[in-house]
């Protein structure tokens, strides 16, 4: 990977994210890779998930990689615990096709079923490499039913299901979740805010929305500023549940679904989007 058009990020990437097999938590991924001028490339997945400062070992959930261009194979053999490498057979494109096992319920991992899919980017996207400043392209296939997407990632001509990172940083620090979560939002210094709840919950939405803004706006004024322009609550309601993830413009929090009528329930969800934010 010593080539310095490869080095610039030069390629063309992008991937299909589909759930025929979401009550088995699976997610299946396609990636598609353009513009490559080396005999091989070498595919890695991340070990470390932004905002959570521990080593992790995401790649053992993948299973099934396969890659090939035009409908031929090509040798794809895993050569570390988070690197495949591919042989490319003159080959100036290739497509890689992956499984990823989500069945761990946390802010950091990924976890698929047929209510919702969570997905956390680092260790759903494998990336070539030496390359974190290539850009990329999400297209999302989501379970029959789903019908919302809520990340922080910028969509592709409006297009809830086909998002765009402009370098790996911004992808695996912007998780996405898939289904049926229910939207609402506010705005508060001129940052537009949405609130995704998802599995249900006792909450009140417009208490939550004055709430939440007025936090937001209390944090604006100690720090003298908010460099967001646009700013995602991913909530996952279990029927006990906490803990964050704060990632760059969005957060992750794991909240009681029927703690939000006590008072002191509510005060420890402000208490922790106000941390994590």
């Amino acid at each position: 990977m010593t080539d310095k058009s490869i080095a610039a990020g030069n390629l063309q990437i992008s991937y299909t994210l589909a759930f025929p097999e979401a009550q088995a938590h699976y997610v299946e991924v396609e990636m598609d890779i353009n513009g490559i001028n080396t005999p091989t490339i070498d595919l890695k997945m991340p070990v470390w998930t932004p905002g959570s400062y521990m080593v992790r070992e995401f790649a053992k959930n993948v299973e099934s990689l396969t890659a090939g261009h035009n409908g031929k194979a090509l040798s794809a053999k895993k050569i570390s615990k988070n690197t495949w490498h591919i042989e490319l057979a003159g080959a100036t494109a290739v497509k890689v096709s992956y499984k990823i096992y989500c069945f761990e319920i946390s802010v950091r991992t990924s976890f698929v079923n047929a209510a919702h899919g969570f997905i956390s980017s680092a260790g759903t996207f494998l990336y070539p490499a030496g390359m974190l400043d290539n850009p990329s392209t999400i297209h999302i296939k989501p379970y029959k039913g789903w019908t919302t997407v809520s990340t922080s990632l910028e969509r592709v001509k409006n297009d809830a299901f086909m998002l765009q990172a402009p370098n790996y940083d911004i992808l695996f620090d912007s998780p996405i979740e898939i289904g049926t979560q229910d939207v609402f939002g506010f705005n508060a210094g001129g940052v537009k805010y949405e609130v995704a709840m998802c599995l249900g919950g006792n909450y009140d939405k417009e208490r939550l929305k004055k709430d939440l803004k007025d936090m937001v706006e209390q944090e604006t004024a100690v720090f003298g500023e908010n460099p967001n322009k646009r700013y995602v609550f991913i909530v996952h309601n279990y029927l006990k549940s906490g803990g964050g993830l704060e990632h760059l413009s969005s957060t992750v929090l794991g909240a009681s679904r029927d703690a939000y009528t006590s008072e002191e329930g509510y005060q420890r969800f402000l208490t922790l989007a106000a941390h994590e934010h």
